[in-house]
């Protein structure tokens, strides 16, 4: 298997994007150190880069079955490894069969586990996510001034950790200032490891708004596929939302969730979106 280290040699890659969520996608395995990371943060920075949410490695895996596998790692905008990303995931199955490294029923291994995909003709892909997902205690939120405001938050992972915030009242999720907002809670003393933050709209028809704030982009991203999954899950337990939910995100796009509640816990929890190509490239020596 050829490896995908990305320091100091220019390198075929993708850029995909994923209801509005975009990676620079590599084939082969990961050898990320102090180097590599830097070189991703200079790829995703928007201007002087590429630009992007993060960056993909995508490989064959050995597989004992019928049906194919491949390895994904993932690693944020900041050079620093995740173990999931749901759009990055989607896009990393819709690359490989693209490829011709996986057909359209695969499993993608990912430091969460093992995920199977399904890539439509359409360009959409779903994805069937571990069991079973847990909705975890309330935390208090609160303004960029550290003061306690209402509603509390419900934490979750995953994959990742999340926050779920649903907006009070009126105040509609379009409106809120994210870059005031997200930091304080992305930090959340309540949550060693951080999280990311998804503020939620509640609207009718098993219809939801969100807007997210990601750890390791340091900022609002245009969708965040296992955040869209966190506030569907937690709407449908703790609002009474019924599966599957359709979450517009900030890009325009719509993601879908399905799921089946047994209390505190989901399971068959599903997602399902686009997965687009957006252009292939060639990185060259001063980009990197």
């Amino acid at each position: 298997m050829k490896s995908a280290t990305i320091g100091g040699l220019a390198r075929n890659f993708w850029k995909m994007a994923g209801a509005g969520n975009d990676f620079l996608v590599f084939f082969g395995t990961a050898t990320v150190g102090g180097r590599e990371a830097e070189t991703i943060r200079r790829l995703c920075r928007r201007g002087t880069g590429v630009g992007a949410d993060g960056v993909l490695f995508v490989s064959e895996k050995e597989s004992p079955g019928p049906r194919k596998e491949i390895r994904v790692d993932y690693f944020n905008a900041d050079g620093g490894p995740a173990r999931f990303c749901a759009n990055g995931t989607r896009c990393a199955a819709r690359f490989a069969v693209l490829r011709g490294l996986a057909d359209e029923e695969l499993v993608a291994h990912t430091g969460w586990g093992a995920i199977g995909a399904t890539v439509r003709d359409d360009g959409n892909v779903t994805l069937r996510l571990p069991e079973p997902i847990a909705i975890g205690s309330s935390v208090p939120t609160f303004d960029p001034q550290g003061r306690t405001v209402e509603p509390s938050a419900a934490s979750l992972t995953v994959g990742v950790p999340h926050l779920v915030v649903f907006c009070a009242g009126d105040v509609e999720v379009e409106t809120l200032d994210l870059a005031a907002l997200g930091p304080a809670l992305r930090r959340h003393p309540a949550l060693p490891e951080g999280a990311n933050v998804n503020f939620v709209s509640v609207r009718g028809g098993s219809r939801l708004s969100v807007r997210s704030y990601e750890r390791g982009v340091e900022a609002e991203t245009l969708s965040c596929g296992s955040g869209v999954v966190a506030s569907a899950v937690v709407a449908g337990a703790e609002r009474g939302q019924l599966s599957p939910v359709s979450v517009a995100t900030r890009s325009g796009s719509a993601l879908v969730v399905g799921f089946r509640l047994e209390g505190s816990l989901a399971h068959d929890v599903t997602l399902t979106g686009d997965a687009r190509v957006v252009f292939e490239g060639l990185l060259k020596e001063e980009a990197l």
